[in-house]
Formats: C-alpha cells, structure tokens, sequence
C-alpha cells in the first residue's frame, strides 16, 4: 500500500494566522496555489484559505443575497470589497474543516479525499503539526512507480 509518507511534497508553504490576506494572496500568488494552509504560532495547522474563501470575502453580502444564474458582481465591486478587508487576519478567514492527512493514509484515501473535495492541495498533519503538502501532481505521480 502506497502511504502518504512516501509522496509528501516537504516544501512547505503556509501563513501564520495573524498574517494579513494581504499577505495571504501576496503568497498564494507567489507559490502559484490556489490554497494555503494556515498555522498558529506554535506551528498547528488551524486549516487553509482558499481561493474560493478569498472570492466568498469578496462578494459584498448584499450581493449574495441577490445572487442568481443571470447574476455576477463586477471586478470592480470585488476588488473594491476586498480591498477593505486587505488588513485583516488570516484566521478571520479559514476553512477549518478543509481536509488534511496524517502521513501514515494511504494514498488511495488521500487521492479520494481530494478528487471529493475538489481541492488542488491537501495539508499532511502529524498530530497537530503541518509537516507537509500534497499536490494533485504528487497523487497522478503515483502513476508513474513500476
């Protein structure tokens, strides 16, 4: 059985929960993810911030409320929503119950977890302590073993 110990991507790239979402985008954009993990100061995952999270900030309420089919906020009013919430903390805007492994799954459970979820990452956590990443290229790479 393939584990995920064995395809752990070790690089690790995340955001302290007091980091700004400024800094959240700086480093998403940076690392090209389109989600983060967020640890606290003592190194925990706490969860991940998505691109998805960072749109659903947004979209002003009012907008939501309004939101159909023939319905979509302009650019403008994103950006200009968004930009009001550029200085906030992370952990104002973490997924907590975004998924994460431990590195003793097997990578079939992972590869599930992540196809379900439709997910693009998928923190490793030994205990509480973020040790890793997978990437939906590390669970195709298992393709290529013999």
């Amino acid at each position: 059985m393939k584990k995920v110990s064995d395809y752990i991507h070790k690089d690790i790239t995340s955001v302290n929960e007091n980091s700004s979402l400024r800094r959240v985008i700086k480093t998403m954009k940076l690392h090209r993810m389109s989600a983060v993990p967020v640890v606290n100061k003592l190194g925990e995952y706490v969860g991940c911030i998505s691109e998805q999270d960072i749109l659903n900030v947004a979209v002003p309420t009012y907008m939501k409320s309004m939101y159909d089919t023939s319905f979509m906020a302009g650019l403008d009013q994103i950006t200009t929503h968004l930009k009001e919430k550029l200085d906030e903390n992370a952990i104002r805007f973490v997924d907590e119950k975004y998924p994460s492994v431990a590195p003793d799954e097997s990578m079939s459970y992972a590869a599930d977890l992540l196809y379900r979820q439709k997910g693009t990452i998928l923190p490793v956590v030994d205990g509480k302590t973020l040790i890793g990443l997978l990437t939906r290229i590390e669970i195709l790479s298992v393709s290529l073993d013999e």
